[in-house]
């Protein structure tokens, strides 16, 4: 894992440009790639001018959205969909973000081998650091993973206040589906703020080979005691 790729998360117009750029390039004819790219330019300096400030996490996140929303605008009006263009900028952000993920998941080694603690410390760690205010979650019990309801998401709403709501399900909401899957771990979410709902529902669920191994974990836990009780 190389540093620079780590490095770059926290300067968006750096990696922004050099992943979507790569992914223009190998996806359309180098001289619409460029149009493309141009325009994108044109369309984030002007957004650049109404830019709302928030903590630093939120403001780093904004930051991206911008760069989404101005390239999703610059592919549409070349003649790329909605759909493709989601798509293209859901690659985008990942390659970006890829590398953090991974070495966060790496990292709550060192605070628990378990794997329900490992998510939990790592969900709280990004909710105090990235997703501060004005996001706004609930935590809920959970035996069997980790659970919690998001009432208020910047993202969701600089989107929609740009007239592109569909876009965070791309840029933001499918990124989760895929850090889950990176830590070992299933997301089931059945409603979302973008999507019109009154809250986001977060449920990551553990594997049942972890379910398994708990289980048999606390049976013999509990038989040695109770052998140790006996006379």
């Amino acid at each position: 894992m190389k540093p620079l790729a780590l490095l770059r998360v926290y300067l968006p117009s750096m990696a922004f440009c050099q992943a979507a750029q790569a992914q223009l390039g190998g996806c359309l004819p180098a001289a619409t790639a460029a149009v493309v790219w141009l325009r994108t330019l044109e369309i984030q300096r002007e957004l650049q001018r109404t830019r709302v400030r928030h903590s630093p996490g939120v403001n780093l996140l904004l930051r991206y959205m911008q760069w989404d929303y101005a390239l999703y605008r610059a592919l549409q009006e070349h003649g790329i969909g909605q759909q493709q263009a989601g798509e293209w900028i859901e690659q985008i952000n990942w390659q970006i973000f890829a590398p953090a993920s991974a070495l966060a998941f790496k990292l709550s080694r060192l605070r628990s081998r378990r794997l329900q603690t490992r998510i939990q410390w790592l969900l709280d760690a990004l909710f105090n650091l990235v997703f501060t205010r004005p996001f706004r979650r609930t935590t809920l019990p959970s035996v069997a993973g980790v659970a919690f309801d998001v009432q208020v998401c910047p993202l969701a709403s600089y989107l929609r206040e740009q007239g592109a709501p569909e876009l965070t399900h791309f840029a933001a909401c499918s990124l989760d589906y895929r850090m889950a899957s990176d830590w070992g771990v299933t997301l089931q979410r059945r409603q979302t703020l973008a999507g019109g709902a009154d809250y986001c529902d977060f449920r990551f669920s553990l594997p049942p080979t972890e379910l398994i191994a708990r289980s048999g974990a606390t049976a013999e836990h509990s038989t040695a005691h109770q052998a140790e009780k006996q006379p």
